[in-house]
């Protein structure tokens, strides 16, 4: 039987039977598998070619555009023309040194910027056979791969570098600016390609697979008020993202080389100015590229400001020929550096104005230079001396220390241990309103020794209650003083608290010269004044729009800001109505420490003036010494201000530090202040004359439709 069945098997026949039918198992097995493949996933393989064939991209658009409150551009973009590489994962390096050879010749490159380990690299990649000779056989031997690389780099001299051409360096410098950034990533081979440029690499795309030409944006600055620190910078193509910032901006969505606000406006409302990119499909089908788009993108919403670009280029220019002119023309301004000034809307908190400048010899050109730093407006802050005095008013009137009509005899002060406090001078019997048009030192040292515990007597021991610190600064941080200010912008600095908690530093706060404030916290806190206690955190974005190209009439707006009331000082209205009649009186009425500049105002000014002594400084902020090893003593000169007094829409703040010598004084903080003010209602003034002259030429205007002639109408 056995026997019967190894001969069937060893049988022509028999083999071909199981031929057959291990032929029909794997037609089967095939036609189930095409069966799979076609119909049971057939969308699923369908998708794995569209990914392997298609390729989903962005391309950056115009970051959004920045107007002033009147609608004038303040930040624009300029189009640029520029030829881009998209680096590919299955490109090899020798194919993207050819195409790179390929550009080299096409356009100008400057590769000024290669470093000398860039133009080393190159010689080793130009010149083998040489590059061998820079190491000998003993060192082949000996040394490994990166040691003989190091080795080769030192010895390769100036000399062998002079070998390359400038075509050698050209195609350099582009074939690493191809390689930056990941893979599909956009990389700018050249921004700023001429005409020709353009024309001639267009022409040739097909010979250089993922070579494009596109249009980039640069930032500019057309309105008359020109470039402003508050709008901050946006990072170059070859900056791209900040490191301390990659991660996040990758989680949303960013491309390492995507250019994005560094600074100020430009960092604070990245989110809004960035807009959306444009996203199209890169499709390759026998070598030949296709892009389909598939959203055009958008442009960064638009954003609207509350400064005043006329008025900023004015308080610019005012600003800048005071600092000049105080340094050519007075002998007591040896140490002024710098000069500071804010101004805005006290209903609302609207900046509508803010500049800070520096001013230094330039000894190339021979004369002066001013260097903006208006940032320093809230960033930088300073001894500000007696213009807090209607804060310490108001503490004083709060705690029952002082009250309306009261009055003292200023004179001077003697404590026991030698101390002497007094005003700039003894000025006799004043009251509230007299100690703040007067500044006098004494009344306010008077109440703060009441505040202390105690009441002045000649030669007394001057110990006092600290704890009436905390009821100044409570009161202070009310009007926005020593904390922070709400303001839409980065790194804001709330001032310098002062360490020191004597009775005679207790004595110094009360008349500024203890904490430092800086120049937003004291607009912030004139505006609180003017206003009878609404504090408003000074804004600078006032409305955000759709990009479009319309006329503002014809814009949608995304979102209006209103104004964002941090908080109301609780006082009665009585005791804001003395500061009030005080801070007139101070700038309006005889013998008032601004009266000498601003006599003559007509838009009905009130404020408060500011001295505060201080040391001299160098511009690294170390204290300057006489020959005899001294500090050398200086003055700040402050001022705030409002108007109209009886209903206010302008405040200003103005900081000039280290202006004087005690020997001498300089009204440049009045003047800055006082022709800063006279700017704002000039303008409000010719523009109400340009409107009313608009409105009466409509009314006569008669449409052509409705004209008849002499002789129709007869």
């Amino acid at each position: 039987m056995i026997d019967k069945f190894l001969k069937l098997i060893k049988s022509l026949v028999f083999r071909i039977h199981v031929l057959k039918g291990v032929c029909l198992i794997l037609f089967l097995v095939v036609v189930f598998r095409l069966y799979a493949i076609q119909v049971t996933y057939s969308a699923d393989y369908q998708a794995y070619i569209d990914r392997t064939s298609t390729i989903e991209l962005q391309k950056n658009v115009p970051r959004g555009v920045i107007y002033d409150r009147n609608m004038d551009v303040l930040v624009d973009n300029e189009a640029v023309s520029t030829i881009t590489y998209q680096r590919y994962s299955d490109v090899s390096e020798s194919e993207m040194k050819e195409i790179a050879s390929q550009l080299a010749d096409l356009i100008d490159v400057d590769f000024t910027k290669l470093t000398s380990r860039d133009l080393k690299d190159l010689y080793l990649e130009k010149f083998e056979d040489e590059a061998k000779e820079l190491y000998t056989k003993e060192e082949a031997k000996t040394l490994e791969d990166k040691e003989l690389y190091q080795l080769q780099l030192s010895r390769i001299t100036d000399k062998m570098l002079e070998q390359l051409t400038d075509h050698d360096k050209e195609t350099h410098a582009i074939y690493i600016n191809m390689k930056k950034g990941t893979n599909l990533t956009s990389n700018i081979i050249k921004k700023g390609a001429t005409e020709d440029e353009v024309a001639i690499v267009s022409e040739h795309l097909e010979e250089m697979p993922g070579v494009n030409t596109e249009v980039d944006w640069d930032r500019t600055y057309p309105s008359v008020a020109e470039w402003h620190p508050i709008y901050g910078r946006v990072s170059t193509y070859e900056q791209g993202l900040p490191a301390t910032l990659s991660s996040y901006y990758k989680a949303h969505d960013y491309q390492s080389n995507d250019r994005v606000g560094l600074s100020q406006l430009e960092l604070y409302y990245e989110p809004l100015l960035r807009g959306y990119k444009s996203q199209y499909v890169l499709t390759n089908e026998n070598e030949t590229s296709n892009y389909d788009a598939i959203y055009e993108g958008q442009r960064g919403y638009e954003l609207v400001l509350t400064i005043d670009a006329e008025l900023q280029a004015a308080v610019n220019q005012i600003v800048k020929e005071e600092l000049i002119n105080a340094k050519k023309n007075s002998s007591t301004t040896q140490y002024l550096r710098e000069a500071y000034i804010v101004m805005t809307n006290p209903n609302t908190g609207e900046i509508l104005a803010m500049t800070g400048n520096i001013i230094e010899w330039d000894e190339e050109a021979k004369d002066y230079k001013i260097i903006d730093n208006s940032l320093g407006t809230f960033q930088n802050s300073f001894t500000v001396g007696s213009v807090v005095k209607g804060a310490s008013l108001l503490t004083g009137f709060k705690y029952g220390d002082s009250w309306p009509g009261k009055t003292i005899t200023d004179t001077k002060m003697y404590f026991k241990g030698g101390l002497i406090k007094g005003s700039w001078k003894n000025l006799g019997g004043v009251d509230d309103i007299a100690a703040l048009k007067f500044s006098s030192n004494v009344y306010f040292f008077q109440q703060t020794i009441s505040m202390g515990g105690s009441s002045y007597s000649p030669y007394m021991t001057l110990n006092l209650d600290l704890d009436a610190f905390e009821k100044y600064r409570s009161t202070f941080n009310e009007f926005g003083l020593g904390v922070n200010t709400g303001i839409d912008l980065p790194n804001e600095s709330t001032g310098l608290i002062e360490s020191q908690r004597t009775p005679g530093k207790l004595l110094d706060f009360a008349i500024g010269q203890a904490d430092l404030y800086t120049p937003m916290q004291l607009v912030q806190y004139a505006s609180t004044i003017a206003t009878s206690g609404k504090r408003f955190a000074p804004t600078l974005v006032k409305e955000v729009y759709l990009p479009s190209n319309d006329d503002v009439s014809g814009k949608q707006l995304v979102k209006g800001f209103t104004p964002n009331l941090l908080n109301v000082v609780e006082l009665d209205q009585t005791y804001f109505n003395r500061v009030h009649q005080g801070f007139v009186a101070a700038l309006q009425q005889s013998g008032g420490t601004g009266y000498s500049v601003f006599a003559k105002a007509k838009y009905n000014p009130a404020g408060k003036t500011g001295t505060a002594q201080e040391y001299a400084r160098d511009e690294e902020g170390k204290y300057i010494k006489d020959a005899n090893g001294e500090l050398i003593d200086v003055h700040n000169r402050t001022l705030i201000a409002y108007a109209p007094a009886d209903n206010p829409e302008v405040a200003i703040s103005v900081v000039v530090p280290q202006c004087e010598l005690p020997s001498q004084s300089h009204p440049i903080s009045l003047q800055i202040g006082e022709r800063a003010m006279q700017a704002y209602f000039d303008l409000k003034k010719e523009r109400a004359n340009i409107q009313n002259n608009t409105v009466e030429t409509d009314e006569l205007t008669v449409p052509a439709d409705e004209q008849v002639s002499a002789d129709d109408s007869n």
